[in-house]
């Protein structure tokens, strides 16, 4: 789909990049980027989701085609960071004039604060939001996975499993990670998402280039959040900003 939909005929598409441009992370090396993101830059875990929701929304917009006016968007949100970005980026698009339907993997009282937030904010711009995989989900045009982030730890069950076996012969854009690819040990568990293509954030994460990876993965793409170089000199990452031209890049595979 990524070649299809965002590179014919677009002089918008994100620039290329060698998988070599850009240093690939661990899961601990990720979470320590967050901690100084909080702790030692200033930079809050809302601006973070703000900006990862803006991008995920961006490049929404161009697997549509460059159109998101009256497209059918379905978010699959989970409880955490990830969910918080895709209730993000559904405001976006429905700002932007698409159809954008939420579908919440728990009780909105089990969300993290940061996504109770965003999730008051879509509502009372009239986003409609239900919880669970029950019911008819339609026939969107396109699927965000935003049900499970890179710490994720073992098959995916409960509402989660459902919503993801639920979106299995959709047109899915994953956020950080397909749902049900245990990024810390590369372990791709059943259920799992198969996503036409993945935004990750900040740097690839080392478990998207797994063994079997690349056929859940689907075309990968890189957003930036903000993180400063200063952020992987600390961690003794050798880091140069692949965002120059653009706040989002493919990357080659």
């Amino acid at each position: 789909m990524g070649e299809t939909c965002v590179e014919a005929g677009r002089t918008g598409a994100p620039p290329r990049i060698a998988p070599d441009d850009v240093p690939w992370l661990s899961v601990a090396q990720v979470r320590e980027v967050d901690r100084l993101m909080v702790e030692e830059v200033g930079v809050s875990l809302v601006r973070m989701m703000e900006n990862a929701g803006r991008s995920l929304a961006l490049l929404a917009r161009l697997l549509l085609g460059g159109d998101a006016g009256d497209e059918r968007v379905l978010v699959l949100a989970g409880p955490g960071g990830n969910g918080g970005g895709g209730l993000a980026a559904a405001r976006h698009l429905a700002v932007a004039g698409a159809d954008v339907e939420v579908r919440l993997s728990g009780p909105p009282e089990e969300l993290a604060p940061v996504t109770a937030e965003q999730l008051a904010i879509a509502q009372r711009i009239g986003v409609r939001v239900s919880v669970g995989a029950a019911g008819d989900l339609g026939q969107p045009t396109l699927t965000l996975d935003c049900l499970l982030g890179y710490g994720q730890k073992g098959a995916p069950r409960g509402e989660t499993g459902s919503l993801i076996e639920r979106s299995a012969g959709r047109r899915v854009l994953a956020l950080d990670v397909p749902s049900g690819l245990e990024l810390e040990t590369g372990i791709l568990h059943v259920p799992h998402v198969r996503a036409d293509a993945t935004m990750t954030l900040a740097c690839p994460k080392e478990g998207l280039r797994a063994r079997g990876a690349n056929a859940v993965v689907g075309t990968l793409y890189v957003a930036d959040i903000s993180v400063p170089p200063l952020v992987y000199a600390s961690l003794g990452v050798p880091y140069a900003t692949p965002f120059g031209r653009d706040a989002i890049v493919r990357i080659d595979q």
